[in-house]
């Protein structure tokens, strides 16, 4: 770069203005990769193919660990990237057209999701956010977080989907497609495996840094070679602390009571603390029916183990614990105080809840959707939760089936707005067959976001359980059980013991 240089003199603005636009497109012609390490045109387009769908993954994956605005609205990291690749493609019909290298952009990437810490707020009724101990003040810049991301993101993929179009239009049709088709496939399968391996950032980053060292040409590769280790450096420092999950970031905290929190993508998402301090709804099945009543327990979300350490603590002889998430079934069986998963009575399942119930052949008394939470948007207006698999008809049916004659199905979660607890007992009633949907009617207060209820709904051989909850105060409550006849005309000991 020692030929780049501006001459000061008393030249007109225009002759200056002249002056300084040749500068910058020599700075553009620099970084043109005139003798990179790989010439072959349909090797350079498989190697862009797959550092854009790679990079596309990193961003969707990355950001929202740190950005909590976008763990409930990534389809915007989506459209940023399609944005990006279609301008980039577009300026490849253009010769000259400066722009920032890839790896400067990428760096400035990195270090505005460093530096800059966003929280967001939203006080509409129709979206809920879950979590434990959420911050509900709002700060002021919320608003500048979307068009920062959105833009940076945008901008990063221009340059990349630029040489992706120049090389397009080299190739034969056919060869450029099928080059584009098995990179992209590659960049997919690629961050697929080091997810299901749960490889941190500085993994991800270090395959996408090989690919960009890879398409550099040899005059700047040491240049772009001192911005990558200096973007590597800042995402190590990021991840400090910090255990990756195929799904998520995850720190964990002392607890008060002794024991962790667990946050996850910089969210409160369960606590491993002693049974003793957890909330009443876990032990309210025990409480109704008994210590001792329940022979095989399935628990479907198990996470850390306190669903498990409680039926245990109540008797239960053999329990199915079902996660998905294996890092934090590994926490729970390292840190939980209560150890629940060292016992033998408990088996461990990593799989999707309904992708069990709808594979396994056994049969249990008691089945527990145990507060199921991806920590995502629960509206009309965005994506599907993780859990709205799971929570559905169609999943509580599958879950009756596996039932034994005297088996019971129960759901507890923080429904924070009584149109959820309404959606969720009338999907339960009709997967029993009742006369009547089993409804939670909740009387709003200003405590509501931080009680819980519940509903319990039984086999069809069972009187379905109708529950009423009225929240009166933020400290006191009253809960009454009542009955609604199912189509069968039997009813079981345990259900008259309800009454």
């Amino acid at each position: 770069m020692q030929d780049i240089s501006l001459q000061t003199n008393d030249a007109p603005f225009v002759e200056r203005l002249k002056q300084l636009m040749a500068a910058l497109f020599h700075f553009l012609d620099w970084f043109t990769p005139e003798h990179p390490f790989i010439a072959d045109k349909r090797a350079r387009t498989f190697l862009v193919s797959f550092a854009m769908l790679f990079f596309e993954l990193l961003c969707i994956r990355w950001i929202p660990s740190y950005v909590r605005y976008l763990s409930y609205f990534n389809n915007f990291l989506i459209l940023a990237s399609f944005l990006g690749i279609g301008l980039g493609m577009l300026s490849a019909r253009r010769e000259r057209f400066w722009f920032p290298p890839f790896p400067l952009l990428l760096a400035l990437l990195v270090l505005i999701i460093a530096k800059t810490k966003f929280q967001l707020n939203i006080t509409s009724t129709q979206v809920l956010y879950f979590g434990i101990g959420e911050q509900q003040g709002a700060q002021g810049d919320n608003f500048v977080v979307l068009p920062i991301i959105f833009g940076m993101v945008m901008l990063s993929f221009i340059p990349l989907s630029r040489a992706f179009g120049k090389l397009f239009s080299q190739l034969n049709p056919l060869t450029a497609y099928t080059y584009d088709i098995v990179g992209s496939l590659a960049g997919i399968a690629t961050f697929s495996a080091v997810s299901y391996f749960a490889l941190p950032p500085l993994a991800w980053f270090a395959i996408l840094s090989s690919l960009l060292l890879l398409l550099s040409a040899k005059r700047t590769v040491l240049f772009v070679a001192i911005v990558l280790a200096a973007t590597l450096i800042e995402v190590g420092r990021l991840q400090v602390g910090a255990y990756w999950s195929p799904y998520y970031k995850i720190v964990i905290r002392p607890a008060a009571q002794g024991g962790y929190i667990v946050d996850v993508n910089g969210t409160g998402h369960q606590a491993m603390i002693p049974i003793q301090y957890k909330e009443p709804f876990y032990k309210e099945v025990y409480r109704i029916f008994g210590s001792g009543s329940f022979h095989h327990a399935l628990i479907l979300g198990a996470g850390t183990g306190s669903d498990t350490a409680l039926a245990l603590a109540h008797g239960v002889d053999s329990i199915t614990a079902v996660e998905i998430d294996p890092t934090i079934q590994q926490l729970g069986a390292k840190l939980n105080p209560n150890q629940p998963y060292s016992d033998p009575r408990v088996h461990v399942v990593i799989n999707d809840g309904r992708s069990f119930l709808q594979n396994t052949t056994d049969h249990f008394d008691l089945i527990i959707f145990a507060l199921p939470d991806s920590l995502t948007l629960t509206s009309s207006n965005t994506s599907l939760r993780l859990e709205s698999f799971l929570l559905t008809q169609d999943a509580i049916a599958a879950a009756r089936t596996h039932l034994t004659s005297n088996g019971l199905v129960v759901l507890y979660n923080y429904y924070r707005q009584d149109w959820l607890v309404q959606k969720l007992a009338t999907m339960a009633g009709n997967a029993q067959r009742c006369r009547q949907v089993s409804l939670a009617h909740i009387r709003k207060s200003p405590c509501l976001r931080t009680l819980p209820t519940w509903i319990l709904s039984a086999r069809a051989s069972f009187p379905c359980l109708q529950l009423h909850r009225q929240l009166m105060t933020g400290r006191s409550s009253t809960c009454k059980i009542e009955v609604s006849r199912p189509f069968t005309s039997s009813v079981s000991p345990w259900s008259r013991s309800m009454l």
